[in-house]
């Protein structure tokens, strides 16, 4: 008898699971179809009728209160801003954005995105300035989060999509200055390893190779035995390779690679790499 009950129980809570994924699952389909509704106004957005970005936003706002729990709720109700944003409709955008803050305070990558796309609002409205404000201020108050984390270098890159290479070689230092001080703040966490990375990628980008391999060579003496450092390897071989014509120190870095790291995936490309070398 007691084995017959917890059979029982067993296939009860069985079902129950297979029941909520099948309820995430059409939750998932649900949201499914409201994004690619959302896609034609995103792709194209001067083209579509006000009444169709109403009826889409409407959409979003009853799936946010159908599935208020639902991590997609959260997705759907950036789905709107992003598409008042595409609509030229900022104030609007800027409105939702806002309420998403208050909404979810205690969540610093939604807060952060939110402060993003606020940024983004003013930049699309040609107002840099108040853009730049804002996405320094995302910089300050949410550092550590992914956008906080890439923001820096995005600032630089729009610099550059404006052609002002001035202000994009002070964006970049900046940067730079940014992520040291960040991987000075928290030392050996994931978060300082991927600030020096950065660094080194700041570097790249300007093209100061130099810097950027002392900047890698920095982290694998920081680093050796405590992560795998293969990708650090192979940027540095690709350096001497490609930029700064040193095939002796470009191939030690790529034997390096294949002696530490045998079952990395680029063994391959580093093969490769020494097979162009004379290198078998």
């Amino acid at each position: 008898m007691k084995r017959s009950v917890y059979c029982i129980l067993a296939f009860c809570f069985a079902t129950s699971l297979v029941g909520c994924a099948n309820d995430q699952f059409a939750v998932e389909k649900e949201f499914w179809h409201l994004q690619k509704q959302a896609g034609k106004i995103l792709t194209n957005p001067d083209a579509t009728p006000t009444r169709e970005l109403e009826t889409a936003v409407n959409k979003f706002d009853t799936f946010v209160k159908k599935y208020p729990q639902n991590y997609l709720a959260i997705e759907a109700e950036f789905n709107i801003a992003r598409l008042y944003l595409v609509k030229k409709e900022f104030s609007a955008a800027r409105d939702r954005l806002s309420a998403i803050v208050k909404k979810h305070i205690k969540s610093a990558v939604v807060c952060s995105e939110a402060a993003f796309l606020t940024g983004n609002s003013y930049e699309l409205a040609n107002n840099w300035d108040l853009a730049l404000q804002q996405y320094k201020k995302l910089i300050q108050d949410y550092a550590i989060t992914p956008r906080g984390l890439s923001l820096p270098i995005y600032i630089a890159q729009q610099y550059q999509t404006k052609y002002q290479p001035d202000k994009m070689l002070e964006a970049y230092q900046e940067a730079i200055t940014h992520y040291r001080e960040l991987a000075l703040k928290y030392p050996d966490s994931p978060l300082a390893f991927n600030a020096h990375f950065l660094v080194a990628k700041c570097y790249m980008v300007i093209k100061d190779w130099q810097n950027a391999v002392n900047s890698l060579r920095a982290m694998i003496e920081k680093y050796k035995g405590k992560v795998a450092l293969d990708e650090v390897l192979m940027n540095i071989a690709v350096i001497y390779d490609r930029q700064l014509n040193d095939k002796v120190k470009a191939r030690e870095a790529l034997e390096q690679l294949k002696k530490d790291y045998p079952k990395s995936r680029l063994v391959k490309a580093a093969t490769a790499l020494l097979k162009n070398q004379g290198v078998k």
